[in-house]
């Protein structure tokens, strides 16, 4: 994590916001407050920031839209922090771009360290290789944040975008789910018992396959996790 890390966290409960903020002071990282959506958005386009916590519930905009609004416009990481914990809430949370989702009450050091492990992972990311990738008709160039399949743009979301990227980079090699989640969530352990991998899977599949029930390119290690290429067993 660099130095001078600034945090963006929104939140319409005052004891929240002080409460977060006083964590994150005594982790080393500024923070900057809003009250709402609307003022989220404001405060990102004018202020410099490293990382995005959105609360779920929020007036104006709610955390989904504003994280969806933002993401559309930029790949700068987002957190929702909510009380909201069903599986479809968590899931739209992923669906509208988040990179993470705590759900409430914060335990302070869990809370901590995905914060650090987004921010490191950001940091590892600025440094890697902007080489292409290109497997049969599926092109990811790196550089240009973009992937072509069957000579067509498919557009991912950040989290899809890393997540086939970390799948290419290992491509014949199959690849635990508790290794796709520290490597490409950030983070090992995520709330409740719901199943991201899968869903995450899915949804890429259905954007890059040319026919996600039968894929071709990410296939299913059962009982293991996935492998880039080659064949399912």
């Amino acid at each position: 994590m660099k130095e001078n890390t600034r945090v963006l966290f929104a939140d319409d409960d005052a004891d929240t916001r002080k409460a977060v903020g006083e964590i994150l002071q005594t982790a080393g990282i500024e923070t900057v407050f809003a009250d709402n959506g609307l003022q989220a958005i404001q405060a990102w386009q004018t202020h410099p920031v490293d990382l995005i916590i959105l609360d779920y519930m929020m007036p104006v905009l709610d955390g989904i839209e504003t994280c969806r609004r933002i993401r559309h416009a930029s790949v700068i990481p987002i957190i929702l922090l909510t009380a909201k914990g069903r599986e479809e809430d968590i899931i739209n949370g992923f669906k509208a771009g988040a990179d993470d989702y705590i759900v409430k009450p914060i335990r302070t050091r869990e809370f901590i360290a995905r914060v650090h492990a987004i921010l490191n992972r950001v940091s590892r990311q600025s440094i890697t290789s902007d080489r292409q990738m290109v497997f049969e008709d599926l092109v990811l160039d790196s550089r240009a944040r973009q992937v072509i399949s069957q000579g067509k743009r498919v557009y991912l979301s950040p989290l899809e975008f890393r997540l086939l990227q970390y799948l290419m980079q290992h491509a014949g090699m199959t690849i635990s789910k508790i290794d796709l989640l520290y490597n490409v969530w950030g983070f090992c352990e995520l709330a409740g018992e719901i199943n991201f991998i899968e869903a995450a899977i899915k949804r890429l599949r259905r954007k890059i396959e040319p026919n996600p029930a039968h894929p071709k390119y990410i296939q299913t290690v059962w009982g293991t996790g996935y492998r880039f290429g080659g064949h399912s067993t």
